[in-house]
């Protein structure tokens, strides 16, 4: 079974977007680049902003799922938990990277499209500093770390590795990514156990 229009316009969207962002980016060249009919289009999505946030809001729901799995698996230790959620965040944003580049340049110069992607983006936020509290509560993490700023971090380097080899048009060598990612990560661990 093919994928449905929505998911092709998702999909062609995703791509416009990254490609053009959001302001050069027409719904003429979304149909086109989706191959749907205008009027396919239009019928899922009256407009680009509505078109433009589900295709956000979809994306961190993804991330959020792919993410939240690996965190919750209570079959590893809380260390092996966290280098699988790196690991997690290699995956998704290696196979995700037009994606990725949205989630890492979401500012569209409207204040209230920006607040909303902003609200998307909370919602992963918050789900990774509650599991790095809980691992710090459970003295894991060091103490006198701050959660906010390791649940984005974590965010950030591994986006911004995958994005940087994006825009250098370089593989990404997942087995080299991870090995120097997790140093960085190991840092965090408490020591003393």
């Amino acid at each position: 079974m093919g994928i449905s229009k929505k998911d092709q316009i998702v999909q062609g969207a995703l791509t416009v977007f990254a490609q053009n962002g959001y302001s050069d980016t027409t719904m003429d060249a979304i149909a086109e680049a989706a191959q749907v009919a205008k009027g396919t289009l239009y019928y899922h999505f009256t407009t680009k902003e509505e078109l433009f946030l589900y295709v956000i809001e979809k994306g961190v729901k993804m991330l959020i799922d792919s993410v939240e799995s690996a965190m919750n698996n209570e079959l590893l230790a809380p260390e092996d938990r966290m280098i699988s959620v790196l690991d997690e965040h290699l995956r998704f944003f290696s196979e995700n990277r037009e994606l990725c580049f949205l989630l890492l340049s979401f500012f569209t110069g409207d204040e209230n499209r920006d607040q909303m992607m902003a609200r998307y983006l909370t919602d992963y936020f918050l789900m990774m500093e509650r599991a790095m509290a809980q691992l710090q509560q459970q003295g894991c993490i060091k103490g006198d770390l701050e959660v906010q700023t390791l649940a984005s971090a974590l965010f950030g380097m591994v986006g911004f590795t995958v994005l940087r080899k994006q825009f250098r048009k370089e593989p990404l060598d997942l087995t080299a990514s991870r090995a120097t990612l997790r140093c960085f990560l190991e840092g965090i661990f408490e020591t003393n156990k």
